[in-house]
């Protein structure tokens, strides 16, 4: 850890690529979801209930993924909540916030989340039921919610005078295990919830990252060096110890409940590490801007905003081809990703969608023409 340089508007172009990294693992994650035997997917390939866990790749990369990526977005999240609140003043914070999560949110509502619902419900599917999909949940835009309830109590915090200066603060990396233990659902990682009335335990878990990034950024804190010792163990040695204590060959959990509180230890373990070691990762690669890094930055709240109809209906569309599974994953991934891309770059980066989601965006100036300059003859 070190103390970050810079002023309140220094632009944190490693950051950006990271939170953006995490929006693009989730469309992954997304993608391989009809791949392991979870119940609650409108979609399932056979192969996922035939194959033990230890043997299911996709249950692996899924782990993997889920075990950090949302603690990752959140405690940035909370990073540069502060950063506007210290620039800006809460007022302004506000301001942003609405627009930058609440627009979507609202938007999402009445056009992805009824689309979700009804590739899952079929034709029984009326004009009442889209205007009220959202009620059910608000699928992948939970997060949305979360973050506008985590920005209102961080105002009331700052209304009542509450620092995040103080070394107190990191007790929240060991204090995340009891959220962590009371959760339900078998799973690396924290449980989902979707619902507009937030389950305590996952409320408590995410908060504790979120308020973690605040305190990272009042106190200019960076991760910078070291990240290989964080990543690396949690790869090889925490990743397989937690898979191993919660399923058995059937995908079932049958420990005791000393079990699970070691599993508990070890998920929380897990997150931070990869939070700290993805940070260092990305502050030793993308420290400099690259225009192909902010541009995939910027698409990626797009991508995900709205890629999970259109990956549950691709996976509709090709559970039943005869071809290889790895090769579908592959398929859906990258026809989802490029296709949304091209219609980000079209119809969404330089219009008020854009300008919402992201701020506005001006189009690269082409290069000035270099004057023609006869060429001399032959011998002249």
């Amino acid at each position: 850890m070190a103390t970050q340089a810079g002023t309140n508007t220094t632009r944190f172009h490693d950051l950006d690529a990271l939170r953006g990294f995490a929006m693009l693992l989730g469309i992954l994650l997304h993608a391989g979801v009809f791949l392991v035997p979870v119940e609650y997917w409108p979609v399932h390939e056979a192969w996922a209930w035939e194959t033990a866990p230890e043997a299911n790749v996709y249950a692996w990369i899924l782990s993997l993924i889920h075990g950090f990526r949302m603690p990752l977005f959140f405690l940035l999240s909370g990073f540069f909540t502060a950063m506007l609140w210290q620039s800006r003043g809460l007022q302004r914070l506000w301001r942003h916030r609405l627009n930058r999560l609440g627009l979507p949110l609202v938007a999402g509502m009445f056009t992805v989340v009824p689309a979700i619902v009804w590739l899952e419900a079929g034709a029984d599917f009326g004009p009442l039921d889209w205007l009220l999909a959202w009620a059910g949940g608000l699928h992948h835009l939970w997060f949305l919610w979360y973050l506008l309830l985590f920005a209102a109590t961080f105002t009331v915090a700052v209304r009542l005078g509450l620092t995040f200066r103080h070394p107190a603060w990191w007790l929240l990396v060991p204090l995340t295990v009891v959220p962590q233990y009371v959760m339900h659902e078998l799973a690396f990682g924290p449980d989902t919830e979707d619902g507009l009335l937030p389950a305590g335990r996952v409320f408590a878990y995410y908060a504790a990252f979120f308020a973690f990034g605040v305190f990272f950024r009042q106190r200019d804190i960076a991760v910078r060096r070291w990240w290989a010792v964080a990543i690396v163990p949690s790869l090889l040695l925490l990743l397989p110890a937690g898979v191993a204590l919660l399923y058995d060959e059937g995908f079932e959990y049958t420990g005791a409940p000393w079990v699970w509180a070691v599993a508990a230890v070890v998920q929380v373990a897990f997150a931070w590490l990869m939070c700290f070691g993805s940070m260092g990762l990305f502050r030793w690669i993308f420290a400099r801007e690259r225009f192909w890094v902010r541009y995939l930055s910027d698409a990626s709240y797009w991508l995900y905003l709205t890629h999970l109809p259109l990956v549950i209906a691709a996976q509709m569309l090709v559970v039943t081809w005869p071809i290889n599974i790895h090769a579908k994953f592959l398929l859906i991934s990258a026809t989802i990703v490029a296709g949304l891309l091209v219609v980000y770059q079209v119809g969404v980066r330089y219009t008020v969608i854009g300008t919402v989601m992201n701020g506005p965006r001006t189009r690269r100036a082409a290069p000035a023409a270099r004057p023609m300059v006869p060429r001399p003859e032959a011998g002249g």
